[in-house]
């Protein structure tokens, strides 16, 4: 009789302990998937919570005996962990809510020597296939020049990074009043550090004639001669890294745009180098021509730059890893074919002939990834491309006049590559010339 007791009092322990806990362990996981899980799951293990509570409510009233309701919570707890793990391992596995699958795409175009690379996609495939706009969360591009910071765009030729990347972003903060003015300039090898300081002009000859008569004015003993052969046919006027100095120092927000930053000559990438350095809180500039040093504060400038990298681009310098790092965002950029098919579209397209542009455009800059082509198509011969046949000129052959033998290799003679002709205008043939057998006409036609 006493073992029955004993049996009775340590079954009724544990069902105050497993009630317990169990009863913990699920009110905890219901507030967790009420935050994240589906209505189903919800309801589900509510149903079991109110369960467990229902069953300690039984044996305190005494409604059912304690061994049943032992095994009444041991099924219920068991069963709510096991549905736990079975719901956070298909959570894993599940696609985010957001993820799309694409229909297969079928080639357009039939084999060819470069069959690869040069596969004609479906229209609207080609420009999902491009970059899309730049992001405008707090990861993006907008976000880090409206924080001033200064940033260096690489990436292939006519990609648009200085018009449709830099120029874009801080023309959009001067319509904001976030900027005060913009500096660009484009970089050569010819451009010496002192070009930036204070850039020669010509003297035309009416300018000539203006600066005399304030010389006699003010020097009247001399003779008009000899100040006419002391006046030369050049003159310095102020250079643009100066001017932005100046500019920034007087109170404004300026942006300074170096283009092409690899092609500067050697003095004025060191000159740049020591300008974008900050030093206790602004930025200063020796001016050696002067003597001077212009000092600017740090939130008044804002450098940005672009630059070729690659063993394509022979007249451009390695940049240097100190100056490279004086920039907070570097970022490559790629064509952007949704910005491409804007810019076709207001170039005066239809919609679905600018698709076929972009269409060619992927396939023929796909071909140059993988060697196949010598360059690849840009942006600037595609606007152009546009631009001739929305003014009624036949796609193929404005295509064969403007850019197709840019694109291919030559021998030492000087003679285009034919298979890589014949492959590209294959591809214009049959993106141009199927379906319904008729050429698509433009606004203009």
């Amino acid at each position: 009789m006493s073992r029955g007791v004993d049996v009775e009092k340590w079954l009724t322990a544990m069902a105050g302990v497993f009630g317990y806990f169990g009863l913990i362990f699920l009110y905890i996981l219901a507030v967790y998937l009420l935050m994240t899980s589906r209505p189903a799951i919800q309801v589900l293990f509510g149903f079991i919570s109110f369960s467990v509570l229902s069953g300690m409510i039984a044996g305190a009233m005494g409604w059912m005996s304690k061994p049943r309701i032992v095994r009444l919570e041991l099924f219920l707890t068991g069963g709510s962990i096991v549905l736990t793990a079975l719901f956070l391992r298909i959570r894993r596995k599940a696609p985010p809510p957001d993820a799309s699958v694409s229909p297969p795409v079928s080639p357009s175009i039939s084999p060819t020597p470069l069959e690869n690379s040069l596969k004609s996609q479906d229209g609207r495939e080609a420009v999902k296939k491009g970059d899309e706009p730049l992001p405008e969360g707090p990861d993006g591009l907008q976000s880090v020049f409206r924080a001033g910071l200064s940033v260096l765009l690489y990436g292939p030729t006519g990609s648009g990074k200085t018009f449709g990347v830099i120029m874009e972003h801080l023309k959009g903060l001067e319509r904001k009043g976030e900027l005060d003015g913009i500096v660009l300039i484009p970089c050569s090898d010819g451009m010496e550090d002192y070009d930036l300081l204070s850039k020669p002009v010509p003297v035309g000859p009416r300018e000539k004639i203006r600066i005399l008569q304030k010389l006699v004015v003010e020097f009247p003993e001399i003779r008009l001669s000899s100040l006419s052969r002391l006046l030369g046919d050049w003159n310095r006027v102020e250079g643009p890294v100066r001017m932005a100095f100046r500019r920034a120092t007087s109170g404004e927000k300026i942006a300074v745009v170096f283009d092409e930053l690899n092609r500067a000559s050697h003095s004025a990438r060191n000159l740049i180098l020591k300008a974008m350095d900050p030093v206790l809180g602004h930025y200063e500039l020796h001016d050696f021509t002067s003597g001077e040093i212009v000092r600017a504060p740090l939130s008044n400038l804002q450098f940005s730059a672009t630059c070729n990298l690659g063993g394509a681009y022979s007249q451009t310098q390695e940049l240097d890893d100190s100056l490279v790092d004086r920039f907070q965002a570097v970022r490559f950029v790629d064509y952007n074919t949704t910005l491409e098919r804007r810019i076709l579209i207001e170039g005066g397209l239809a919609p679905d002939q600018a698709d076929r542009l972009i269409k060619v455009a992927v396939a023929l800059r796909e071909a140059y990834k993988t060697g196949h082509l010598c360059a690849p198509l840009s942006t600037r011969h595609l606007k152009n491309w546009g631009r001739t046949i929305s003014r009624g000129g036949d796609p193929v052959a404005v295509a064969r006049s403007l850019w197709v033998d840019r694109l291919v290799a030559h021998d030492r003679h000087g003679f285009p590559d034919d298979e890589q002709i014949r492959a590209i205008l294959e591809v214009l043939a049959r993106t141009f010339r199927s379906g319904n057998g008729s050429e698509p006409k433009g606004k203009g036609r």
